[in-house]
This record gives C-alpha cells, sequence and structure tokens, in this order.
C-alpha cells in the first residue's frame, strides 16, 4: 500500500514538473504519444489480448476525431463532453461490427474490417455538408472551467490525466475475469466455449471497446492537429497503428506507450534520412515479426527478470 502511495505521488510530482523542464513542442510530443498509445491500446484488446485482427482503428480514430467536431460545432455540445459522448457511440458501432464480423476469422476478418475502414472514409469525403468533404473541416479548441487549450503545453493538463487514467481502467480490466476470458479465447476458441465462455459476445466486447479507446484517442489526436482530412483515416493508416502495437508488444498495454513513442519519437532522430524513414519503418516491423514477436515490452520486461534474478542469486 506504502508503496503503490509512494509511485502515485513521484507521478503527480513528474506530471507537475514536466512543463517547466521541456519547451512547448516536446509538450506536444507527449500528447502526441499519449493519444496514439490509446489508440493502439483499443488494438492490444481485441488483437493482442483477443486474437481478432482488426484493420478497422482508423475508422474508430475518424469516427472520434469527426463525431467529437461535428458535436461541438453543429450541436454546441462542449468538446470536453463530445469526445467521451462519441467514443461510447463508437463503442456501440464497434459492438455491433463485432456482431457482424466475429463469425468469420483469420484474413476473412481482417478484409471484413479493411472494408469497414474504407466505407468509413468514403463516408467523410461525401458528406460535404456535414464533415466538408474531401477538403476536411477545422477542430474546436478544447475549453476547460473558461480556459481555451489549444496547443501542446497547454493540452498536456488534459491529455496526460485522461490516458493515464484509461491506461488504469484497462490494465485492471484486463487482470479481472474478462481480461482472463480474452486469453482463454485466444488460446482456444473451442476450449472457451467448452467452459461456458460466449465467445461471441466476448469479442464483440472487445471490438466495443477497441472502438471506445480508438474514439477517444481520436478525439484527442484532432485536438492536437486543430484540422480533420479524411485521407487520414484510411487503410494505411490502420498498418500504421497496428505495426505500432506490433514493435511495442501486441499483448501488453506498456507495448502501446513503447510503440507509439518509438514511431514518433524516431523521425526527429533520422531527419537525414526522411527520403527512407519508410524503408526504415519497413525493415524494423520486419525484424520485429521475425526476431522478436512479442515486441519491446516483452525484451524490456525480460531484462528486468534477469537483473532480478541474479539479485537474488547473488543475496544467496
Amino acid at each position: 500500500m506504502i508503496g503503490r502511495l509512494a509511485i502515485y505521488i513521484a507521478a503527480t510530482v513528474a506530471f507537475l514538473a514536466v512543463p517547466h523542464l521541456f519547451a512547448e513542442y516536446h509538450l506536444f510530443q507527449f500528447c502526441l504519444i499519449t493519444a496514439t498509445a490509446l489508440v493502439v491500446l483499443g488494438l492490444v484488446v481485441v488483437t493482442g489480448l483477443a486474437g481478432q485482427i482488426s484493420l478497422a482503428q482508423s475508422a474508430f480514430v475518424g469516427l472520434g476525431g469527426y463525431g467529437s467536431a461535428i458535436l461541438a460545432t453543429s450541436w454546441g455540445v462542449p468538446t470536453w463532453a463530445s469526445i467521451p459522448v462519441t467514443a461510447l457511440i463508437v463503442a456501440a458501432a464497434g459492438f455491433v461490427l463485432g456482431q457482424m464480423t466475429l463469425r468469420i476469422s483469420g484474413h476473412y476478418l481482417a478484409l471484413a474490417t479493411m472494408a469497414f475502414t474504407a466505407i468509413v472514409q468514403l463516408l467523410f469525403i461525401h458528406s460535404d455538408p456535414i464533415t466538408g468533404g474531401a477538403a476536411g473541416m477545422p477542430v474546436p479548441p478544447l475549453r476547460l472551467f473558461g480556459f481555451t487549450l489549444s496547443n501542446g503545453a497547454q493540452l498536456y493538463y488534459a491529455i496526460l490525466p485522461t490516458t493515464a487514467l484509461l491506461f488504469v481502467l484497462v490494465q485492471n480490466i484486463l487482470q479481472s475475469r474478462f481480461g482472463r476470458a480474452l486469453q482463454a479465447i485466444r488460446q482456444s476458441e473451442t476450449a472457451a466455449e467448452a467452459m461456458g465462455l460466449n465467445v461471441l459476445r466476448y469479442k464483440a466486447v472487445a471490438f466495443a471497446s477497441s472502438g471506445f479507446l480508438g474514439a477517444m484517442g481520436g478525439g484527442m489526436l484532432a485536438l492536437l492537429s486543430t484540422y480533420l482530412d479524411p485521407s487520414q483515416f484510411g487503410i494505411t493508416q490502420s498498418v500504421y497503428f497496428l505495426a505500432i502495437a506490433v514493435v511495442g508488444g501486441m499483448s501488453s498495454p506498456l507495448g502501446a506507450i513503447i510503440g507509439s513513442a518509438m514511431f514518433i519519437l524516431l523521425p526527429d532522430f533520422l531527419q537525414s534520412f526522411q527520403s527512407y524513414l519508410g524503408l526504415v519503418f519497413a525493415l524494423m516491423l520486419l525484424g520485429f515479426i521475425v526476431l522478436r514477436p512479442d515486441g519491446l515490452a516483452a525484451v524490456g520486461q525480460r531484462v528486468v527478470d534477469l537483473v532480478s534474478l541474479r539479485k537474488s542469486v547473488g543475496q544467496r
């Protein structure tokens, strides 16, 4: 109990100290990493734990961004409320998608979710009166307690605590009966059904969770970008999110953070090789799939376990 309290205090102190130690651009990057990690966390739930290959995450992100912006501009809903409201609606859509597609599996499921992403992107492009069509639409800024939060330094105080809260919530849920059920389904659907689990319902709920997290992350990314372009929410972006999950660690919430940091910060360190950045990411993804399919999170865990083992041996 005391150790956990110390961790919470240290995290609070670090959260308050970071804005005084880093420039506005770096705070923007922190926000971008955490919002992207929230999107990828949805893939950790539906693909890493439930074992369902999904290429619909980009569609969920786009629905979250467009939905919250439309509620704020056309219906007058405050942005702080429009993002979670939209996320709940997208979660319901994810549940319906799950019910419609989860009787198929493997590459057929991947193709079905890919088609869903393509349909959603086309809706964004051809719904000119609502979404602005191919030209896109601006995103209203976030207003809290009379303050307008419009840049990375200001949004830091809203995005990081919200993301941290959702990560803690998801981590606790994954350690519950629901999380154990998803792991059982990933190992063997036949065995899970024999144990009395409603496999289709659990997988649909996993899709709903993925939709909620993707839409929450999409609303936050929309605030950071300040403008929505339908070209940002295609199949390529879904593959990008999937690549982040693979590199970070598909079965670990921590992997979502590590992978997001890797993909967002690496371009800054490779500015001299911008023309080859796509090749670098492709080779990195291939290397992890072949050599380290568990991702960076598993590598870090193995290092920690090895250090702990050596310490215990040394004490003996």
